[in-house]
């Protein structure tokens, strides 16, 4: 399963954390795992091109992928939602693959 955890400040995003594999198929087969890395590698690609986001801030190790430090920056803020947004939508889909948390 994927476990995404929000962590907000203030009801602003300030760290997001996506770590393990939905395991909804087999390797290189899994199409819940293939969607959850296509969003969050497009919203890093849209931190970095679209944001004032510092793109080093990206910890990328395996199974695990942390957004963190966010700022309070309006188009940060707006692009994290998105990711957050895009995968509530898989997670209706697959509710067995991946979970999300706030705190």
């Amino acid at each position: 399963m994927t476990n995404v955890k929000v962590t907000r400040n203030d009801h602003l995003i300030s760290d997001i954390e996506i770590k393990g594999h939905a395991l909804s198929g087999r390797y290189n087969k899994d199409i819940v795992c293939a969607g959850i890395s296509s969003v969050v590698f497009g919203i890093c690609n849209a931190l970095n091109e679209l944001s004032s986001y510092n793109e080093e801030l990206i910890i990328f190790k395996d199974e695990m992928i942390k957004i963190s430090d966010i700022s309070n920056d309006k188009n940060v803020q707006l692009i994290c939602e998105v990711l957050i947004v895009q995968l509530e939508t898989i997670k209706r889909s697959y509710p067995k693959y991946i979970e999300i948390s706030f705190k």
